[in-house]
């Protein structure tokens, strides 16, 4: 939670450089000239000054600090002070340090808002009457400190306050839930380095043969461009592969399986919303049981309600004569079924990464020979 002081307050890890915030010239003459660079002034001097404790009724982390201005003041801060009122201290919105340089701001919702102000009795720094005012004193100092870019998280509750910050050129870059995340690009000098939002949506398709060589398929309720397909479906976010292939059979057909590697990655164009789609072909294994005389059972296949039609398995032959049909043949599950039959896989590990805090992650890769220990 970031609380409204009374006071610019700038959550900043320790160690700032006295070069990197040296008072200029150039800057004392802005200061004169619009209130939005005065505000930048004040906080360049702030920067200058020794760090203090935690102001009144903060709640900041402890390896972060309040920055303001030491007791001490130079003339031409007291000349500032001529020029600058209290009120202007309180222009720049509260805003945190964000990846890659940038700051972030998080606005609160219209309730939550309502409540913090109540309690600390201090203005909501969100408010629509001065949000302008704030946001253009925010970029500037943004801008002065050398961020990169400025993230703004607009609740769904404040929607209105999106309409002042298009005037900023700031830009939606993506949204989820009631939650609006809007930036802007600050460094004039260079390209736009703020990466597209999901790019690519990631889908799974499972080839599942039993013992007796049949293949799981499914014909769904709507849009079956061929007889038979095999089940599948969208990774959903945070899910493995083998995660996302293995819940999506057990969704459609009710089948259990085992991963086992995957036989082959589609990488397509401008489908769902304009994005880009990956889609890994896994070859997975049914888990069958030997009932009490020895004999394998192979799990009955149930079809999803509301989504599939009708789920079976297919005789490998019947399911290779549908593929290579010539007067319709599916080249995608033709690779798929060649690689199937020679046994080509690109196998599963999971590794440690190099990142401090970072789990491990499963990587794909080509089948290794297997090693032997003397």
């Amino acid at each position: 939670m970031m609380t409204k002081l009374a006071r610019p307050y700038f959550r900043r890890k320790l160690f700032f450089s006295s070069a990197a915030f040296g008072l200029s010239s150039s800057i004392l003459l802005l200061a004169r000239s619009s209130p939005a660079a005065a505000v930048v002034h004040r906080t360049h001097l702030a920067f200058m000054t020794t760090t203090t404790g935690r102001s009144p009724g903060t709640k900041n982390p402890s390896n972060l600090v309040d920055v303001k201005m030491s007791s001490s003041k130079t003339s031409d801060q007291l000349q500032e002070d001529q020029l600058i009122g209290d009120d202007e201290w309180d222009e720049v919105l509260p805003f945190e340090d964000g990846s890659h340089n940038s700051a972030k701001i998080v606005i609160p919702a219209a309730s939550t808002a309502a409540a913090e102000s109540e309690n600390s009795k201090v203005a909501d720094p969100f408010e629509r009457s001065t949000f302008a005012q704030r946001i253009e004193a925010t970029i500037a100092t943004c801008r002065e400190l050398h961020k990169s870019s400025i993230w703004i998280e607009v609740p769904m509750t404040r929607a209105s306050l999106i309409e002042d910050l298009a005037n900023f050129n700031m830009e939606f870059h993506h949204a989820e839930g009631n939650t609006a995340n809007l930036c802007l690009w600050l460094k004039d000098d260079s390209d736009n380095k703020i990466p597209n939002y999901a790019t690519h949506q990631v889908g799974v398709g499972a080839f599942v043969v039993n013992s007796r060589d049949e293949i799981l398929c499914v014909r769904e309720l709507r849009r079956n461009y061929y007889p038979w397909k095999v089940p599948g479906g969208l990774a959903e976010l945070g899910e493995h592969l083998d995660e996302a292939v293995t819940r999506e059979v057990l969704e459609e057909t009710g089948v259990r399986c085992r991963f086992h590697s995957v036989l082959s990655v589609r990488h397509t164009h401008g489908l769902q919303f304009g994005r880009s789609d990956l889609y890994f072909m896994c070859r997975l294994e049914p888990i069958e049981e030997v009932d009490s005389e020895g004999n394998v059972v192979i799990p009955e296949p149930t079809p999803q309600e509301n989504e599939i039609e009708t789920v079976a398995w297919i005789p490998m032959s019947e399911y290779k004569e549908m593929i290579n049909n010539p007067e319709r043949p599916h080249p995608t599950m033709q690779r798929v079924m060649e690689s199937y039959d020679q046994d080509c896989a690109i196998e599963r590990s999971v590794v440690s990464s190099i990142v401090p805090g970072r789990k491990p992650s499963p990587i794909y890769h080509a089948s290794l020979p297997e090693t032997t220990t003397e």
